[in-house]
């Protein structure tokens, strides 16, 4: 699952006083005074870009704080102890109460606190769901107890994703005047089409050219330079299929027949909630050639099996259970799953990543209907 990421804002209805720094980094002014539990006797404000790192802190008196000195101008920040009330400084005033999290500011400041409060709303759903394994954990269960339990979690897991991905892509759909997309991005990268990350990148944005950007767009240049094989013929590896016989890719691409390679993993969430679709095509086409061979990210052989059978995955599955490491990643340069490759029957590659409608809408391409 991926990270829950808070965000902030940007404009208030002054002008801040600017600096210049040695790196040419223009800075403002932050000032943030705010109340909390009085049980928090330091509260510390963290740069959201350098993975909350902290940069300062201020002692609690009464129940209350204040925060003053310069920074970044329009870097993400927040302040807290654990959980952080985010903000964007832009040299503005912003009051913040840390018992509930919220801000008075600037009214995009305020906006973006409104969607803060929300993703923090299925960041307590996902706790709850999670919880039975700390617990079990705690209690000193074993790993093939604790190992047992990841298949619901997961499950359960899906649809908060879901609706965690939903949430943040229409974020950055309504505010393509402002940063605050480059607040989210992050957690919907996988969610896009290559096309579409590129479309969203167009430098009339305001967002696109702020520094928390900068993975997405190093994403978009390597997922740029993947497609090259598109065109190309498929490379040949070798791996062994669930009884431990090793077998070539060759054995059953370029033989004829059209083949999806589907890079995937028992333990990734996205990958099987993408499974049924798979299977959907795979069921509906393959009478007409259509195969699918499956090349697992998995370490635990035990997992992999176990998925294959529940989820009725009854194509050809490979893998070398070397997680990461594994060999089909390095060849095809995968760092994100779920992945594939659709391969035409002479072994040439012919598109890469479709997932969801566009694999379906390929595939009728292909076959006809």
């Amino acid at each position: 699952m991926k990270k829950f990421l808070s965000t902030i804002a940007f404009m208030m209805g002054i002008i801040p006083m600017f600096a210049q720094t040695n790196n040419g980094v223009q800075q403002v002014k932050y000032s943030v005074s705010g109340t909390c539990p009085t049980n928090i006797q330091k509260v510390y404000l963290v740069d959201v870009a350098k993975r909350y790192a902290r940069i300062d802190s201020a002692e609690v008196k009464d129940g209350k704080f204040t925060l003053a000195g310069s920074f970044d101008k329009d870097a993400f920040l927040g302040v807290g102890v654990e959980t952080y009330c985010l903000f964007i400084n832009d040299g503005s005033n912003v009051s913040m109460d840390l018992t509930n999290y919220t801000l008075k500011g600037s009214a995009l400041n305020m906006k973006l606190n409104i969607y803060d409060r929300h993703i923090d709303s299925l960041g307590n759903k996902a706790k709850e769901i999670i919880q039975p394994y700390l617990t079990a954990q705690a209690s000193g269960k074993t790993q093939e107890e604790l190992q047992a339990l990841l298949p619901t979690i997961q499950q359960n897991l899906v649809p908060l994703e879901g609706e965690l991905n939903s949430y943040c892509k229409q974020i950055i759909k309504d505010n393509p005047d402002n940063i605050i997309p480059a607040a989210f991005f992050e957690n919907v990268i996988y969610e896009y089409e290559l096309s579409e990350l590129k479309a969203l990148l167009d430098p009339k944005y305001p967002y696109v050219n702020h520094p928390m950007m900068k993975g997405i767009k190093d994403y978009v240049a390597k997922e740029e330079a993947k497609q090259a094989i598109v065109g190309k013929q498929f490379i040949d590896i070798e791996e062994n299929d669930v009884d431990g016989k090793p077998h070539k890719l060759s054995e059953y691409v370029g033989k004829g027949n059209y083949v999806l390679i589907d890079f995937w993993a028992s333990w990734c969430g996205p990958c099987m909630a993408e499974m049924p679709n798979v299977k959907a095509n795979y069921d509906k086409y393959h009478s007409k050639g259509f195969n699918v061979v499956g090349l697992s990210f998995d370490r635990n052989k035990e997992s992999w099996v176990k998925a294959i059978k529940e989820k009725e995955l009854n194509w050809t599955h490979l893998s070398d259970l070397k997680y990461w490491n594994t060999i089909a990643a390095s060849t095809y340069g995968i760092n994100a799953i779920p992945s594939s490759l659709l391969v035409d029957p002479t072994g040439k590659v012919i598109a890469r990543d479709l997932r969801g409608a566009a694999l379906g809408k390929k595939l009728a391409e292909i076959y006809g209907e």
